[in-house]
């Protein structure tokens, strides 16, 4: 009776029906595997190539005031000539221009690559530290030093009483961690990263930040 009901798995057609269909199953399967890797491949090229644009932006216009100071404080420093001393400020207040009107797009690139928590993070670095208690003493010291006029040893003393090398050290390292720090955190956000990572790269981050920033 056994073989009366399976006699039929037996014929010929069946092998090609069922390989027909297992075919088309595996192959489908197989095909929608490696459409989703691709897709996955694609995602973490563009989200690496928007780390790196805001990255980018973020470090440049950092650079381009931070230079711009550097350049204004050796002019004083040096008793530059009159046109080379308005040169120097003049370049100065167009970096600090660029800085003001650049940082709302590059804090858009970083709300576009962190989680909420993480933006809020680096926001206060950037906002805070890095503009408040790093740039704007900076921008105070010069401003004072400038008032001295030709009189260069109070030049100097008020150079030295806000401690100005101190303050552009801690620029450079700041804007470093935050760099970093932006660079590190885009990636936790990432659906491949597994939740115990995450939450140690986020801790350090933080704790970076918390060193290298006021």
């Amino acid at each position: 009776m056994n073989t009366d009901k399976t006699h039929w798995l037996r014929h010929p057609l069946v092998n090609v029906v069922l390989g027909f269909i297992l075919t088309g199953v595996l192959g489908t399967a197989i095909t929608q595997h490696f459409m989703d890797q691709r897709e996955q491949e694609k995602l973490r090229a563009q989200m690496a190539l928007d780390r790196k644009e805001a990255i980018q932006q973020f470090s440049r216009v950092n650079a381009e005031r931070k230079v711009r100071a550097e350049l204004l404080l050796q002019a004083m420093r040096e008793n530059s000539n009159g046109d080379e001393l308005k040169t120097a400020i003049q370049e100065y207040e167009n970096a600090y221009v660029a800085w003001n009107v650049e940082r709302p797009g590059t804090l858009l690139l970083f709300r576009d690559l962190l989680s909420p928590e993480n933006y809020h993070l680096v926001e206060k670095g950037f906002e805070e530290s890095l503009g408040g208690k790093i740039f704007s003493p900076i921008r105070g010291c010069l401003s004072s030093a400038l008032a001295q006029g030709d009189d260069r040893q109070a030049v100097n003393q008020t150079l030295e009483s806000c401690r100005i090398d101190e303050l552009f050290e801690l620029l450079g390292t700041c804007s470093q961690a935050l760099a970093v720090a932006v660079s590190d955190l885009a990636e936790t956000g990432s659906e491949w990263v597994v939740t115990e990572d995450r939450m140690e790269l986020q801790k350090r981050t933080r704790d970076s930040i918390s060193k290298a920033c006021p």
